[in-house]
């Protein structure tokens, strides 16, 4: 999937972020903006054109038309607020510890560029949540007995959920997907539940996070919110290498066609 819009409204660029920055894509804007940060110290950016880059592990990187290194990055975000007017669109990205926030606002935005990047060298250590979605779509049982899957990518007023499916009670199940759940997961994931509920009135409804791993925090948030969660090993879910190992030639396996 891959989204390039050219001169999006504040409010438009708004929507997409608030849809895609969860979901841990790769996005990429360019335009005026300043930059003010506020943690261990305080600084700020006048207004200037900018590239502004997250990545898909949250991490927030600020560039400038010069020099590699960016005028402000923060290497992990707990939290994304977006807010927007015809005047402004204001990015705001938290971190809990240390304590930090970084508030970029766009006077003006040139483009909006989103993707879902796959470094298959890094995906061969620790893998990426659309393969934990690809995983489940070839063996539901990854997840539940039986489980069969209805629609991937379920589009809902509340955003697009990663796996609709059904268990053998006829159950409705929502799956959320993430490799490193925090508490907006599972506020997500009940947005989602909420939404299929008003859509299949009647029907018995429930919310599975699906993640390699998962905070004992995040489990009794899941658990207060009536919502499951289920571990995969990421194991399962890439079992083999080969290919990609055959695809990558060592260095040492070239010879240099000239000498010095």
């Amino acid at each position: 999937m891959e989204k390039l819009v050219e001169s999006p409204s504040k409010t438009e660029a708004k929507e997409l972020l608030e849809e895609y920055l969860r979901r841990n894509y790769t996005v990429t804007l360019t335009g005026l903006c300043s930059v003010n940060y506020q943690g261990r110290t305080k600084s700020k950016l006048d207004r200037g054109e900018r590239l502004v880059i997250v990545k898909q592990d949250n991490s927030l990187l600020v560039h400038g038309p010069e020099n590699y290194q960016p005028k402000n990055w923060q290497p992990d975000t707990d939290q994304f607020n977006l807010r927007a007017d015809k005047e402004e669109l204001i990015l705001e990205s938290k971190r809990n510890n240390p304590e930090e926030t970084v508030e970029i606002r766009f006077g003006e935005i040139e483009m909006l560029h989103i993707t879902q990047l796959v470094d298959k060298s890094d995906l061969k250590i620790k893998g990426h949540e659309i393969d934990i979605h690809e995983a489940i779509e070839e063996n539901p049982e990854l997840v539940e007995e039986d489980l069969k899957i209805v629609e991937r990518e379920k589009e809902t007023d509340a955003g697009f959920i990663d796996v609709f499916a059904r268990s053998k009670d006829n159950q409705l199940v929502v799956i959320e997907v993430k490799r490193n759940p925090d508490h907006n997961s599972v506020l997500q994931l009940g947005r989602y539940v909420d939404e299929i509920e008003e859509e299949y009135p009647g029907r018995e409804i429930r919310g599975i996070l699906v993640a390699p791993k998962c905070s004992d925090n995040v489990k009794e948030y899941l658990e207060k919110k009536n919502l499951e969660f289920v571990e995969v090993d990421m194991e399962d879910v890439i079992p083999s290498y080969e290919s990609l190992d055959q695809s990558q030639a060592e260095l040492n396996q070239f010879q240099a066609d000239y000498e010095t």
